[in-house]
Order: C-alpha cells, then structure tokens, then sequence
C-alpha cells in the first residue's frame, strides 16, 4: 500500500489551525481544533514568517522588549564584576557557566509546583522566574502558577525590582573595583 501526500488533506489541517489561531486560541489550542500537534502548529507559523503579539497589543509587547533588555544590562553589571574580580579574560569567559543553575532553577523551562518545597521557593523568588512570568504575561501568553509567592504574582514589579536591586548593589561595585585596579 502506498501512501502519498496531498495538498487538499494539508489544507484540511491548515485551515482550521490558523482559523483557531486567528480567533485568539493559543498554538497548542489551535493544533487541538486543527487535529495535529504542537510541532507541526509551530512550523507551519515559522513557514508563515512567525507571529505578531495579539493578545495585548503592540505597546504590552514593547515593555516586554524593553524589560528584557534592561534586565541583561542589569545583569551584565555581575558579568563585569566578576571579569574585575578574577582579571584573566579567559577564566572570565568560562565563568559564564554560573548563569546555567540560575536559568535551571527557575520557571523558565518547567513549573515550580512540581519541585521540592526548598527548590520550590528558591525558583519563585528566583529573578528569572519573575523575568520570564513578566514577559509572559506582557506578550500575552499564558503565565505559570503563581502558587502565592509575591515575585509571580506581580512579575512586571518584582522584574524591575531585581534590576533596581542588581544594579544598586554591581555598579558600585563594579566601580570601586575597577579604580582600585587602575590606582
């Protein structure tokens, strides 16, 4: 038996995906009505050029931009404190490694719920759970339990409190060590 591919029984998947899609429906939603899978949702929105924020608007999606990148400068204060601190730029470079646990435990990759209550309360005070709920929510997607810890349930808040925070404490820092060392 052979089996060959036809472009009216893609059409048939298609379809309904991107009429689910277009009403609102998230791309695993959408792939459910279009009877395929989430995999195969994605591609076919890669193929049509990737999506434009729906949800919220274009003005939500900008101040998650704008989050975003002021968080990484934020966060690339601790990146020059510790290069001033070891002086070798290429135990520096390897020091990039230590972001890794921080990014693991976080909700960026599962939901906290699962995890053990001390790791549990480590990841929902974890800046990057507040980072990515934050832009979550301001892209329009659908964000993680809160499960009542105060970092996720005002993401936006506690986003820009962690790069108040980082920078309040690595540019001065950052600073002192770095006239220590010219001096």
């Amino acid at each position: 038996m052979t089996i060959r591919f036809s472009n009216q029984i893609v059409a048939e998947l298609i379809q309904p995906f991107w009429a689910a899609w277009q009403a609102g429906e998230f791309m695993t939603d959408a792939s459910a009505v279009a009877g395929t899978y989430r995999q195969l949702g994605l591609a076919w929105v890669r193929q049509a050029g990737g999506v434009r924020p729906r949800r919220n608007g274009l003005a939500p999606a900008l101040e998650a931009a704008a989050l975003l990148v002021a968080f990484q400068f934020a966060a690339t204060w601790i990146g020059m404190y510790l290069g001033l601190i070891v002086g070798n730029e290429q135990t520096a470079a390897q020091l990039s490694i230590l972001v890794f646990p921080f990014t693991m435990i976080s909700n960026v990759f599962v939901p906290t719920a699962g995890m053990p209550t001390w790791l549990h309360v480590l990841a929902n005070w974890n800046p990057l759970s507040a980072l990515s709920s934050a832009a979550r929510t301001l892209f329009g997607n659908p964000t993680v339990p809160t499960n009542g810890a105060w970092p996720l349930e005002h993401p936006v808040i506690a986003t820009l409190a962690w790069t108040a925070i980082l920078l309040a404490v690595f540019v001065p820092l950052c600073s002192t060590r770095y006239a220590r060392r010219r001096t």
